[in-house]
């Protein structure tokens, strides 16, 4: 009986809420974001950057729209850029370029596709939770994350290595507007992923890919928001529709986000390295 009456409770409280989130069935403990608390105006965040079993590159790329949707920012995945697929937030860009109308041409700059860089890693503080991904932009300027990390990998070398890598630390900061920034980011001295082979197999063997965590919004939802209206979930007919078109109950897709803006500025320290990694980690799989 009690497991009945939990779950009516749990029922009752979620239809209470009234607008709710789309679950579509998203972990957020793979996701990594550099945060100060409330009242932080400085800290630090401590990764270590998973190695790619093929030698590629550990910073992939990746595009998202950035648009207004109900009132908030939010980043919409582009399949077009992405997938090689239609995007009707992309042909809505392309539309508005081609009327040869210089205020067209600055209203489609909101709809063009933004650069990302997702990294896979392992954040120190949460090792619990596993590989993560660090989703951060490009920037044009060449003061963004992965330009304070460049010359790291320039001095050291492979910090990726699960032998004789390197942990990063990134030291936060606020702006002007109180967003978490990234001042700086250094590196420590060499050492094991982990010492644990237990962490270590599971780690090194986990095949979970960046499309599996910042996955693709439905392509009605992306028509809706191309058509210059707010998309929301109807429950009876199973879809997503036009806000004021819907049953129901109304439910957006994307789950509420912290404010948390990153940005970066000033030149890259690095922690002088000196100490090698233990002898006894035979057992490790790498």
């Amino acid at each position: 009986m009690s497991n009945i009456l939990d779950s009516i409770r749990a029922q009752y409280e979620q239809n209470k809420q009234g607008q709710q989130s789309f679950d579509n069935g998203t972990d957020f403990s793979k996701y990594f974001a550099v945060r100060l608390e409330e009242g932080d105006d400085s800290g630090e965040s401590t990764i270590r950057l998973m190695p790619t079993k093929d030698g590629a590159s550990p910073f992939e790329e990746g595009h998202w729209h950035s648009i207004q949707v109900g009132g908030k920012w939010r980043k919409l995945y582009c399949r077009k850029h992405n997938d090689g697929e239609h995007c009707p937030l992309c042909e809505i860009e392309a539309e508005l370029k081609s009327t040869g109308s210089e205020e067209d041409k600055k209203i489609s700059k909101q709809f063009k596709a933004k650069k990302f860089y997702i990294v896979k890693l392992i954040d120190r503080d949460n090792e619990q939770d596993g590989v993560k991904f660090w989703r951060f932009p490009h920037n044009w300027k060449g003061e963004g994350a992965l330009d304070k990390m460049i010359p790291i990998f320039t001095k050291k070398g492979d910090i990726t290595l699960p032998r004789e890598g390197r942990d990063l630390v990134l030291i936060l900061g606020r702006d002007d507007r109180k967003y978490t920034k990234i001042t700086s980011i250094m590196s420590e001295d060499v050492s094991l992923l982990t010492e644990d082979t237990t962490k270590a197999k599971a780690w090194i063997s986990d095949t979970t890919t960046w499309k599996d965590i910042y996955k693709a919004q439905p392509v009605e939802y992306l028509e809706i928001i191309a058509n210059g209206d707010t998309p929301v979930w109807d429950k009876g007919l199973q879809k997503f529709v036009a806000k004021g078109e819907e049953g129901e109950v109304e439910f957006s897709y994307n789950k509420t986000e912290t404010k948390t803006e990153t940005k970066t500025e000033e030149v890259t320290t690095e922690a002088e390295t000196t100490t090698t990694s233990k002898n006894n980690d035979d057992e490790l799989p790498f």
